[in-house]
Formats: C-alpha cells, sequence, structure tokens
C-alpha cells in the first residue's frame, strides 16, 4: 500500500455487527503514518496525497481485524470536511468500487 496514515475509532463490524476498535488505513494529506481520530485535522506539506483546498472529500480506507469475528479487510468511506475527519462508517468486506485517487471530491 506505500505510505498512508491511520485512523483509529469505533465501529459497528459490517460482518458480526459488534462494536470493535478499528486502525483504518487510508492515503490522504501528508501520509506519513499519522494516526487520527474523529474531528482531528490532517497534516500537510510532506507526502502529499489529494487535495488539500477541497471542501468535502470521501476518503477510501481499509482496516481489520474485526477483534470479534476476525474477518481481516473491511472497507471504510472517511468524510473530510475542510482538512478535518469528521466521520467515517464501514461498507464492508468488498468494495463494489473504487476511484483512482482513493477519493471522491463531494464539494471543492
Amino acid at each position: 500500500m506505500g505510505a498512508f496514515n491511520e485512523l483509529k475509532a469505533d465501529a459497528l463490524c459490517p460482518r458480526c455487527g459488534k462494536l470493535a476498535t478499528f486502525i483504518v488505513q487510508f492515503k490522504y494529506g501528508n501520509t506519513r503514518q499519522f494516526q487520527y481520530h474523529i474531528g482531528e485535522s490532517l497534516k500537510w506539506g510532506g507526502n502529499d496525497i489529494g487535495r488539500k483546498e477541497a471542501k468535502r472529500v470521501v476518503v477510501e480506507g481499509i482496516g481489520g481485524p474485526c477483534p470479534n469475528c476476525g474477518v481481516e479487510f473491511i472497507d471504510f468511506n472517511i468524510l473530510v470536511e475542510e482538512n478535518r475527519i469528521v466521520t467515517f462508517r464501514p461498507i464492508g468486506t468488498k468494495r463494489v468500487s473504487s476511484s483512482p485517487e482513493g477519493f471522491i471530491v463531494l464539494d471543492e
């Protein structure tokens, strides 16, 4: 996957439905193995991926394993507004479609 960042947060596993803490890898901002939590602002100014000036972005991520059921790879969507991680949600164990960049700008 190369350089990436991580988001650490609680979510319901899409497979077993139980609450767990997940570490979700994603490539957006200064990708330098930074670990973020919901509400934190992304760092820029290094190994940048993405568009710092974008107002709203959905960033693709992957996390797991679930400590409850053991599913190894769970796809997540991370919502970033004005470079701040607002929320995230698991979308399943198999992403139906993916953007070539790993993120989709919703609002310039």
